[in-house]
């Protein structure tokens, strides 16, 4: 009678089948697929949230702006992700002609030298007008006897605290652009604002917001004689060179 033929015993580690690897890899890419459905989805979230918080923030100074009398606007900083408000008690005076972003740097620059100049000249005739007042007695104004070119006085626009409003900083969202129609063309970069006048009125203003990938897009429209802001799940395209009258009714050309 033959004996039965005896096998070595299997080793532990010979490897796993094909089958075996197969539903590894399945597993895998549905456990990655899951993970990438769950950050764009909270991606989302923070976009949503973004953009009811902007149209918050627009609605707000549009009423405040009615009630207090006062010149208000908002800031939007691109490059850091932020937007605060700012109130003035001066009066605000828009640029006749659309302006590019460039101009509108450079005229901003240019502003601000002539303030720093004119604080310098003004803290020099006060000096000049203690030394006089000390060697005669004499408590003239010299910074009167000044000449210079009519110009109408420029709004000093200054942030404020105020509970209900404070300076935000977007979450996993960015500022694609922010378009008006003083602008030729959307602000990508730096700084841009919204104007909001004091007889309930604001400006026509259109601001895109993405997530960081930049694959969802959500436009805030803000309507100028109702201050009202409508959202949409994409981009809006901006108008440009379009005429607008004073109620932001879009003009035809002939």
């Amino acid at each position: 009678m033959t004996a039965p033929r005896k096998y070595p015993p299997r080793s532990g580690a010979a490897g796993f089948t094909l089958i075996e690897i197969l539903a590894v890899l399945a597993v895998i890419a549905l456990i990655m697929g899951s993970a990438v459905r769950g950050f764009r989805s909270l991606a989302k979230s923070d976009l949503r949230t973004s953009a009811a918080k902007m149209s918050g923030a627009v609605r707000y100074l549009f009423d405040r702006a009615s009630t207090t009398g006062k010149h208000h606007r908002l800031v939007l900083d691109l490059n850091d992700g932020r937007y605060w408000p700012e109130v003035s008690d001066d009066k605000f005076y828009s640029p006749h002609e659309a302006e590019t972003a460039d101009q509108l740097r450079r005229r901003e620059e240019k502003e601000a030298a002539e303030d720093e100049e004119k604080q310098r000249r003004q803290e020099e005739l006060s000096n000049d007008q203690a030394s006089a007042t000390t060697s005669s007695g004499s408590s003239f104004d010299m910074s009167k006897l000044e000449m210079g070119d009519f110009r109408p006085r420029r709004a000093r626009f200054a942030s404020f605290k105020e509970t209900a409003l404070k300076s935000m900083a977007l979450k996993n969202v960015k500022i694609r652009s922010v378009y008006t129609p003083r602008l030729t063309e959307p602000v990508t970069s730096g700084r841009a604002y919204i104007y909001f006048f004091p007889l309930g009125q604001t400006e026509p203003a259109i601001i895109t917001l993405s997530d960081e990938s930049g694959d969802t897009i959500y436009s805030l429209v803000v309507h100028p004689i109702t201050g009202r802001v409508r959202v949409y799940n994409q981009e809006i395209r901006p108008p440009v060179g379009a005429q607008f009258d004073d109620e932001g009714n879009r003009v035809n050309e002939q």
